[in-house]
């Protein structure tokens, strides 16, 4: 099994006893590369994770791949106001669930690039997200717009601040 790097992120200082978590991440493949140096730490992954002694254990030293569920599409438009409609292409497709998190990328238009947002209602053409754009004006999506669902990882130390990295990662096997 060979891993593509497709992007990382900020190591995670996960302190003992206390729940740190990342900002949002728009997945790509979903497959999460995490692993912990010197402490073992327990790990959530999520839309608002807190982990606890409960959560999933990473011992110290290892090093694991975990599956998120991914949703990409391209955006064909966007409308503001107190909260944001994103439409897609026609017959293209809505991957996205009520109670997702996504991410706006791409757009032309400052402001308008989200990190973390909740899908509040989805159908088979479009989803409502709880971002008030109502100050953006001039919205434009260009030719490279796409919304991408969101995670979160949480982590705390088991002992002592467990530092975690994170990659998301393409697998391919070796023929």
């Amino acid at each position: 099994m060979a891993l593509k790097i497709v992007q990382t992120y900020t190591q995670l200082a996960a302190a003992a006893g206390t729940a740190t978590t990342t900002s949002g991440i728009a997945l790509k493949t979903g497959y999460i590369r995490v692993s912990t140096a010197s402490t073992a730490a327990y790990l959530e992954i999520g839309n608002d994770p807190v982990a606890t002694v409960n959560s999933f254990h990473m011992p110290t030293q290892s090093t694991e791949i975990l599956k998120e569920r991914i949703a990409r599409q391209k955006i064909a438009g966007i409308t503001t106001g107190t909260t944001t409609v994103i439409s897609f292409f026609e017959n293209a497709g809505n991957p996205f669930l009520v109670n997702d998190y996504v991410a706006i990328e791409g757009a032309t238009t400052a402001g308008i690039n989200t990190t973390h947002t909740k899908v509040l209602s989805s159908n088979a053409s479009q989803i409502v997200i709880n971002f008030n754009s109502t100050s953006l004006t001039n919205v434009s999506v260009g030719s490279t717009a796409i919304v991408a669902r969101s995670v979160k990882i949480s982590a705390v130390g088991t002992v002592a601040t467990a530092p975690i990295s994170i990659a998301e990662v393409q697998i391919s096997s070796q023929a």
